[in-house]
């Protein structure tokens, strides 16, 4: 599955979730005026540009079907995978 352009996220056969994506260096400056103050914060990412792999193990079996993802305004990726029930 695809979440953007630079990210991909795939759930291998074994119930290993795999993501893969790029990076890029992002600085953003804003300026905050309260209480007749200014405030000038700085953000930037904690990790360094360009890509990255990432990968765990999920506890049981899941589909390797159904995968649907998104990145919440805060920039927290948030996945959510049906888990897999054998009947005896």
């Amino acid at each position: 599955m695809n979440l953007t352009k630079d990210c991909s996220c795939e759930i291998e056969l074994d119930s290993k979730i795999l993501i893969k994506g790029t990076t890029t260096t992002t600085t953003e400056e804003k300026t905050v005026c309260k209480y007749n103050q200014v405030f000038k914060m700085l953000s930037h990412n904690l990790c360094p540009p360009g890509h990255f792999t990432i990968s765990f193990q999920l506890p049981g079996p899941v589909s390797n079907e159904e995968l649907n993802g998104n990145f919440g305004s805060d920039g927290v990726l948030e996945g959510v995978v049906k888990k897999v029930y054998y009947k005896d």
